[in-house]
C-alpha cells in the first residue's frame, strides 16, 4: 500500500466510524421522536441525520472505489427492507 492508499484507508476508517456514531445518534433521535411524534424539531433532527449519513456513505463509496480501483460491495441488511421497518422509518420523516 502506497502513501496515497494509506491516506485513503485512514479516511475510510474515520468515515466508517463516524457513520456508526451517526447510526447510534439517529436511533436515539428516532426513539425520542416516537415518544413525541408531534415534535417538529425532532423530525428535522432525524431528517438531518439521514441526510448526513447519506452524504457520508457516498463519500465512503467514492473512497472505496479510488482505493480498490472499482466499485465496492454494498452491505444489504434484510431487516431494514421489511415492510414494518420501512414503514416505521418513513413515518419518522
Amino acid at each position: 500500500m502506497n502513501r496515497s492508499e494509506s491516506l485513503i484507508a485512514v479516511r475510510l476508517y474515520f468515515l466508517e466510524r463516524a457513520l456508526e456514531r451517526m447510526e447510534e445518534a439517529a436511533e436515539d433521535a428516532e426513539s425520542e421522536l416516537r415518544a413525541d411524534p408531534t415534535s417538529a424539531a425532532r423530525g428535522r433532527q432525524v431528517g438531518s441525520f439521514y441526510a448526513l449519513a447519506s452524504e457520508t456513505w457516498a463519500r465512503i463509496q467514492a473512497l472505496r472505489a479510488r482505493l480498490n480501483g472499482g466499485p465496492s460491495l454494498i452491505y444489504f441488511d434484510r431487516r431494514l427492507v421489511q415492510p414494518d421497518a420501512r414503514a416505521a422509518r418513513q413515518a419518522l420523516v
